[in-house]
C-alpha cells in the first residue's frame, strides 16, 4: 500500500471512529434520558476534572452563558451535576458532576481499567505517535472550528437565524 492510500485510509478510518463516537454518545445520552448537548456538557464537566464554572464550560462547549445556564438547570433536575461554592472564592460557583454520572459513564464507555488494557498492545513508541497524531489532530479541528465561524459570522444575518440553535441547547 502506497503513503497515499495509507493516508486515505487512515482519514477513512478516523470518519468512522468520529461516527461511532457521535453514536455512541447519542446512545448515552438516550439512556441517560438526557440530549446530546447536555451530553456534551458533561463530558466537559468530566474533562475539566469533575468541576467547572459556568464561564469555563460556555467557552468549552462555545455557548452561551444563559444557554449554559439552562443546561445546568436540566442537569440539576435529571441528578447528574451540581452548582457548588467554589472552596477558593466564595462568590463564585462550580458546576460538578454527580457520582451518578461517573458510575454511569463506566457502564457506557467503561473505565480507565479499559483504556490501559486496550493500550497494553502498543509499544511506547507506538503510543507516542498516537498522541502526536491526536494533538496535531485536535488542533487542526480547533483551526476548522474557528475557520468555520467566522463564516458563520459572515454570513447574512437571516440565514444565521434559520440555522441558529441546531445542535446546540
Amino acid at each position: 500500500m502506497s503513503r497515499e492510500e495509507r493516508i486515505l485510509l487512515g482519514l477513512s478510518l478516523l470518519r468512522r471512529n468520529q461516527l461511532l463516537t457521535q453514536m455512541l454518545d447519542e446512545a448515552a445520552a438516550e439512556y441517560l434520558g438526557i440530549n446530546t448537548t447536555d451530553g456534551r456538557a458533561l463530558d466537559a464537566i468530566d474533562q475539566a476534572g469533575g468541576r467547572i464554572t459556568a464561564g469555563d464550560l460556555a467557552r468549552d462547549l462555545r455557548l452561551s452563558t444563559g444557554a449554559v445556564t439552562a443546561i445546568v438547570d436540566r442537569l440539576e433536575r435529571a441528578g447528574y451535576a451540581r452548582r457548588v461554592a467554589d472552596p477558593d472564592d466564595r462568590r463564585r460557583v462550580l458546576i460538578e458532576a454527580t457520582p451518578s454520572v461517573q458510575k454511569a459513564s463506566a457502564e457506557i464507555y467503561g473505565g480507565p481499567e479499559d483504556a490501559l488494557t486496550w493500550a497494553n498492545g502498543y509499544s511506547d513508541a507506538e503510543l507516542a505517535v498516537l498522541l502526536r497524531f491526536h494533538e496535531q489532530g485536535n488542533a487542526w479541528l480547533e483551526q476548522r472550528l474557528a475557520n468555520v465561524e467566522r463564516m458563520i459570522e459572515r454570513r447574512p444575518q437571516r440565514a444565521k437565524k434559520r440555522m441558529r440553535g441546531r445542535g446546540r441547547a
